[in-house]
């Protein structure tokens, strides 16, 4: 049975000159940290490892020097300024291979400092809030010492440990530092409302804790049966969970179950999690495998960022040359959900830094910023401006999809930066936004019983036109251009993605693909700046026609032209096209006048708003 001691007793039972492990988050056994700090004379040449530790630490700074040394595979707020300031280490290593190298035997644990709850009738005390990598540092560890702690909670999956196995205990009832909601903000929230476009009904989500994954997780309340496999977790899923949204009904992982390896946030939280079946608690090296998480289909990981380049290579770790927080699970989840069926890795940021003076967006990382997630690792990248899908794609492609999703104050740069690299066609332009076209909010809308979207065309969707155009059977182009065209170069497409969204403004239906999307419709009206009249035309693939794609198309265009006061919409079809006629038709409810001519076989309309 273990021995019971003082912290101070405890802390003294360490060897001298060892390496000595610290328990996690929430699982901060502060009781006996501070008694370490304490007595710290004791101690001579001990290394201090953890993974980011909530609440104060005490047991950084000079006087330490000879005595501990703080060593983090996470950094926390707590220590990140005596590393930064050579008084403390960092070591980057993937969350999900800390416990194979605590295992090893190459990184030898004689001390390992956690806290647990109280025993059970059976004997059996519970690793709570944090299993992570607290499980192999107590297997390997020579000597266990455990603050038990009758506030933290009892939790399932791999929890529990023998109290047998304990060496000495600490009695120390503290309550489990707690952290406080982020308060959301404007961009948050867009950011959040672009992540939630990106998860469907039934997929299985990975997110931790801050701003965005608060953000993402309010914009969740309108899906269903999604699943919960993921290293950490806060507050934003105990809602989602009681409301039904969460039932991890589709997980094939654990399925019916949240799956984590460690949490932290509020009171609530804690309470929520204690002795609750439906939450099971398992080591990283289980959680964070990448080929356990690829197993559940539809598995979207959310991770954030600091920087990333207009390549894709994204800096999660450090600024520049300051190491800031961890590489912890983002390339292991980027990885795993790359790999699932349907999955879609995702790395979030705001647009901007220090109050909008910087973008995080760049043409280059920082000198000394190092890369976690490599650009071929890089799926989606969302912003508060949108959404850029950069798997399969080209450099050119990737950086005017980043620019395009990048604060307009730094687009210029961003462009000028490519152009200079020959990343860029030489005559590549920048997407200027107007209050208009911000008021034309992309849509999900059913066409022939298949989910679509619906939105502006972008310059970003230069390829995409293209590859639309020549989809297109003879016969289309004829029915659309009165002849048969047959090329579309890049600098005609080029030309008309280039939109003022004002007297040229153009609506796309897009077919949602499993790296990308594809035009499969097009509705447009042109007109010189300031005019009046505007000619408008659309063609749909004719996979997809009778859909009503058209109808709804040119619908939207008029209601789009009248806000921006245009007075008349000029249209042409061949009078054979009886299926182009019917959609001009229907438009007359729409409009105040409609005249139409006919000129040898093309029927002329003229729509007055």
């Amino acid at each position: 049975m273990p021995h019971v001691l003082t912290a101070e007793a405890a802390v003294k039972k360490i060897p001298k000159g060892c390496r000595i492990f610290l328990g996690s988050g929430a699982a901060h056994p502060l009781a006996i940290s501070d008694a370490m700090a304490e007595h710290y004379a004791h101690f001579s040449d001990n290394e201090l490892i953890h993974l980011m530790t909530l609440g104060h630490a005490a047991f950084v700074g000079e006087k330490f020097r000879g005595h501990l040394r703080d060593n983090s595979f996470f950094i926390g707020d707590n220590v990140r300024t005596a590393v930064q300031s050579g008084e403390a280490d960092y070591t980057p290593i993937f969350l999900s291979e800390i416990p194979g190298l605590f295992r090893s035997g190459s990184f030898p644990i004689a001390v390992a400092i956690i806290m647990v709850a109280p025993p059970d009738q059976h004997g059996m005390c519970s690793l709570g809030v944090s299993v992570d990598v607290v499980r192999a540092a107590v297997e390997a560890a020579e000597l266990v010492i455990a603050q038990v702690n009758p506030q933290m909670p009892r939790t399932f999956g791999q929890a529990l440990l023998p109290y047998g196995e304990i060496d000495y205990v600490v009695e120390a009832d503290l309550p489990l530092p707690e952290i406080a909601p982020p308060v959301e903000d404007a961009v948050i929230a867009a950011i959040g409302k672009n992540v939630a476009k990106l998860i469907p009904d039934g997929a299985v989500v990975q997110m931790g804790i801050g701003g965005i994954p608060n953000a993402v997780l309010a914009n969740l309340r309108d899906k269903n049966d999604l699943g919960i496999h993921t290293e950490m977790f806060s507050d934003g899923v105990i809602d989602l969970i009681r409301a039904g949204n969460i039932t991890n009904a589709t997980k094939k992982v654990l399925k019916g179950r949240t799956a984590t390896s460690f949490c932290f946030g509020s009171r609530r939280l804690y309470d929520f999690v204690h002795e609750n079946p439906l939450i099971e608690f398992y080591p990283s090296d289980f959680i964070n495998d990448p080929f356990c998480i690829a197993q559940n289909d539809g598995m979207v990981a959310v991770n954030s960022a600091l920087q990333i380049d207009l390549t894709g290579q994204v800096c999660a770790d450090s600024i520049g040359y300051k190491f800031y927080s961890g590489i912890g699970g983002q390339v292991d989840f980027v990885r795993g959900a790359a790999r699932s069926v349907g999955g879609k890795p995702i790395i979030a940021l705001p647009s901007t830094a220090k109050g909008g003076a910087v973008s995080r967006i760049v043409g280059e990382l920082s000198r000394g910023a190092g890369v976690v997630t490599s650009r071929g690792d890089i799926h989606y990248v969302v912003t508060e401006y949108g959404i850029a899908s950069l798997h399969g794609k080209s450099i050119r492609q990737r950086a005017t999809s980043l620019i395009h999703i990048a604060h307009p104050d730094f687009r210029d740069e961003l462009l000028s930066f490519v152009k200079e690299r020959h990343y860029v066609y030489i005559d590549q332009r920048c997407e200027r936004e107007t209050t208009r076209f911000s008021g034309f909010a992309e849509e999900q809308r059913a066409f022939g019983g298949h989910q679509m979207r619906v939105r502006s065309l972008k310059i970003t969707d230069e390829r995409r036109l293209q590859e639309f155009f020549y989809s297109h059977s003879e016969d289309t182009i004829r029915q659309r251009y009165f002849h048969l065209k047959t090329t579309m170069p890049r600098e005609i497409a080029a030309r008309l993605v280039q939109l003022d969204y004002d007297r040229n403004m153009a609506l796309v239906v897009l077919e949602p693909g499993r790296y990308d999307d594809r035009i499969v419709a097009i509705a447009r009206y042109a007109g010189a700046p300031g005019a009046d009249t505007v000619e408008l035309s659309f063609v749909v693939h004719e996979a997809y026609q009778r859909q009503g794609m058209g109808g709804y198309l040119c619908g939207r265009l008029v209601e789009y032209a009248r806000r921006c006061g245009i007075r008349e919409l000029l249209a042409n079809c061949l009078a054979s096209n009886l299926g182009m006629r019917a959609i001009f038709d229907r438009l007359q409810p729409q409009v105040s006048a409609l005249t139409t001519t006919t000129e040898g076989d093309i029927l002329r309309y003229r729509f007055t708003l």
